[in-house]
């Protein structure tokens, strides 16, 4: 497994927080597109805040309710597709387009897998778009491998892979 010491922690219920992780999320996926933002993307980052939670891990932002990054854990079967069906999924894994690069996302993830083993699960499986080159790096290097075919994205319909740790 891989090691970070950017400064995450697991969040409690926070007023703000989801909301923060949302808008966080729909800007970051702007900016790994190159588009502007899309309604869709943060209504269905929405969908998954609403699903049964694991955990959620953040870096703190400079504002009281701000978030430099996340990373949300949801429930088994909350992210269908392949894998093993007791696996928690990390549903989403955000880091502020100014942070990235800086080790963030690794400790985002670090923390996440370690939160879902905390809570019981053995396994943790994720979807990622096989373009995304950047998070398929950092996945295969926490020892996540991908499992099944490629399927498309459910917004964008890009070729998405499953991993599994």
């Amino acid at each position: 497994m891989i090691e970070s010491s950017a400064a995450v922690r697991v969040a409690t219920a926070e007023a703000g927080t989801d909301t923060a992780c949302i808008n966080l999320w729909a800007a970051a996926v702007a900016a790994r597109d190159g588009r502007p933002r899309d309604p869709a993307v943060r209504a269905r980052a929405a969908a998954k805040f609403a699903a049964e939670r694991v955990a959620l891990v953040v870096a703190p932002g400079d504002s009281d309710d701000g978030v430099r990054g996340f990373a949300l854990v949801t429930a088994p079967g909350t992210g269908g597709g392949v894998g093993p069906a007791d696996a928690a999924y990390l549903s989403l894994l955000a880091v502020d387009p100014a942070a990235q690069g800086s080790g963030l996302g690794r400790a985002l993830l670090v923390a996440a897998v370690d939160a879902a083993r905390d809570a019981g699960y053995e396994h943790c499986m994720l979807h990622a778009l096989e373009d995304n080159a950047p998070a398929v790096r950092l996945y295969r290097s926490a020892g996540f491998r991908p499992v099944g075919e490629p399927f498309p994205h459910a917004l964008s319909g890009r070729p998405t892979r499953t991993f599994v740790v």
